[in-house]
C-alpha cells in the first residue's frame, strides 16, 4: 500500500466490484488502453477476481470518500520497450469521472518512486497512443521521456484508423537527478507508508 495527499494506492479486493464495474464499462476508459469497455458485469467480475492476485496491480482509492477510481501497476515489459534488464512498465487507467484532476500525475509519481526506492528499479517505461494526448502529458510530469515510436501500433477506436504508440520512460539516474522526486519521502508500509511532500 502507498499513501498520497489525497489516495492510497493498495491491491484490489473483490468487495471493489461496484466501483470497478463503473469504471471498466465507460466508452473512453478500456479503447484508449487498447482493450474494449465492458457490457458484461459477470465478466467484469471474472476480470477483478484475476486483478485480486497481482501484487504490482494498484487500485487508486481516494482518501476522503474511499472510493476506487481506477488502477495503476507495475508489470513486466515488452522486450521492445525496455533497455535496461531490471525494468517495470507502468500500466494505468482512470475513471472519466476523475479526469483533469492531477489524481493520474499523483498516482504516477508515487509507483515511480516506489519502483526506484523499494524495487531497486534501473528503468520505468510506460507508453501511450498518439491520440491519447492527456497520458503523454501525465507521463512528462511524472518524468518520463519519450524515446521510442512504434508505427501503426493500434486501431484507433475514434476513427477506426491505426494510430503509433509512443514507448516514455525515466531511467534511475534521471530520477535522481529530478527535483520532484528528490524531495519525496516515502516509507515502508509497516511504517506507515505515507509521501510526506503534496505531489
Amino acid at each position: 500500500m502507498i499513501e498520497t495527499e489525497r489516495l492510497i494506492l493498495r491491491n484490489y479486493r473483490l468487495d471493489d466490484l461496484e466501483d470497478y464495474w463503473e469504471y471498466v464499462q465507460m466508452p473512453n476508459v478500456g479503447p484508449r488502453c487498447g482493450w474494449p469497455a465492458y457490457t458484461d458485469k459477470e465478466k467484469a467480475k471474472e476480470r477483478l477476481k484475476f486483478e485480486t492476485t497481482r501484487p504490482l496491480q494498484f487500485a487508486i482509492e481516494l482518501k476522503d470518500t474511499h472510493k476506487v477510481v481506477g488502477s495503476i501497476e507495475l508489470m513486466e515489459p515488452d522486450e521492445n520497450t525496455k533497455t535496461e534488464e531490471n525494468t517495470k512498465e507502468i500500466g494505468c487507467l482512470l475513471s472519466e469521472n476523475y479526469w483533469g484532476k492531477g489524481i493520474m500525475t499523483e498516482a504516477m509519481r508515487a509507483i515511480v518512486k516506489y519502483g526506484m526506492d523499494e524495487l531497486k528499479l534501473d528503468e520505468i517505461v510506460a507508453g501511450y497512443f498518439t491520440p491519447n494526448v492527456a497520458s503523454g502529458k501525465i507521463q512528462l510530469k511524472a518524468g518520463l521521456k519519450p524515446f521510442k515510436t512504434v508505427k501503426d501500433m493500434i486501431v484507433w477506436y475514434e476513427t477506426g484508423k491505426y494510430c503509433d504508440g509512443v514507448v516514455c520512460k525515466i531511467t534511475r539516474q534521471e530520477y535522481l537527478d529530478n527535483p520532484i522526486y528528490q524531495n519525496l519521502q516515502i516509507k515502508a508500509k509497516d511504517t506507515k507508508l505515507r509521501l510526506e511532500e503534496k505531489l
